[in-house]
């Protein structure tokens, strides 16, 4: 058997596979919240699901960028956080959260911040009410925390 009949073989044993990825990106599609499970269409990228996964996008970025921002600018704290409530949104398959953070900065009274954070379901439990973190605070808007553990 040569080599072009072998690749042939190859491709021609792969619908299984074939099936199996589309499922798979399927299976991601709906769990980002952008279809019901199905195979979106070249059009549906071209029309608004394209749209939105963009903006999803664009909001990712920018709140990577911020969280980045003030980890490197930040004076370190640390922070318990006191509530957790979902907020119904959601970005790329990922919940918002608005979390009550009690913040404790060297030499100063512990302060409260209200935060709207992105949490993947796998996180869930780390940012559940009680837990510690140590946070990155903006010297010039101590509301603004990020959190680094």
């Amino acid at each position: 058997m040569g080599l072009f009949d072998r690749v042939r073989q190859a491709f021609a044993g792969n619908a299984g596979a074939q099936a199996q990825a589309q499922q798979l990106a399927a299976d991601a599609m709906r769990q980002a919240g952008y279809t019901d499970g199905t195979i979106p269409s070249a059009a549906d990228f071209q029309g608004s699901l394209g749209a939105r996964m963009a903006a999803d996008q664009s909001t990712v970025q920018a709140y990577g960028d911020e969280i980045r921002r003030i980890t490197a600018v930040g004076t370190r704290g640390t922070s318990v956080i006191t509530s957790s409530i979902p907020t119904g949104e959601q970005t790329v398959g990922n919940l918002w959260y608005q979390l009550e953070v009690q913040v404790t900065l060297a030499g100063q009274a512990p302060y409260t911040v209200t935060k709207r954070e992105l949490l993947p379901q796998v996180a869930l439990a780390q940012y559940a009410e009680g837990t510690l973190h140590d946070v990155a605070v903006d010297p010039a808007d101590p509301q603004k925390i990020a959190f680094t553990s």
